[in-house]
């Protein structure tokens, strides 16, 4: 923030310091260098000691605190779970990526390093049943006519991931 007065005084003493310079006044031109270095310094000493004026914050900076947190975090848990009691789609698409993942890291095994190893890992936890939910390779995006398998299959496959 560059105020008219701080930078009228910067000029005033380069133009006062270009005049002791010019008039070759050997006396005054230690001075002369040596006030706008001693200037500078009493402001930068000035700006760290005075006592800081706090803006008030937006009131959407305030909201981005723990409690807003949580309750992004919850409406979007909610929303997760609604997806469990619709179609095949939306299981697809909003469940089976994020479970698949959870999976993928509580096992440490990737699709792409062997495909043979999870889909094992995948049955021999989850069973044949629950696991056909979870397999990130068994997808049917455009499947809108067959239902998801609900809230009970959703709830039994986030206790074994937590077990794992």
């Amino acid at each position: 923030m560059s105020r008219p007065w701080i930078v009228a005084a910067a000029i005033i003493a380069v133009a006062g310091l270009e005049a002791v310079a010019y008039l070759r006044v050997r006396d005054l031109m230690l001075i002369a260098a040596g006030l706008p270095v001693a200037v500078a310094l009493c402001c930068f000493v000035w700006v760290l000691l005075r006592p800081e004026k706090r803006e008030k914050e937006p009131a959407d900076v305030m909201e981005n605190g723990p409690a807003e947190m949580l309750r992004h975090w919850h409406a979007r848990a909610e929303m997760l779970v609604d997806r469990a009691d619709g179609s095949r789609a939306d299981w697809d698409r909003h469940l089976r990526p994020l479970l698949a993942k959870e999976f993928q890291l509580s096992a440490g095994l990737r699709v792409s390093k062997n495909r043979r190893a999870l889909e094992s890992a995948g049955v021999h936890l989850f069973g044949a049943d629950l696991w056909r939910w979870v397999d990130p390779a068994d997808s049917a995006l455009r499947d809108q006519n067959t239902s998801a398998p609900g809230r009970a299959a959703l709830d039994e496959i986030l206790s074994r991931l937590q077990r794992m």
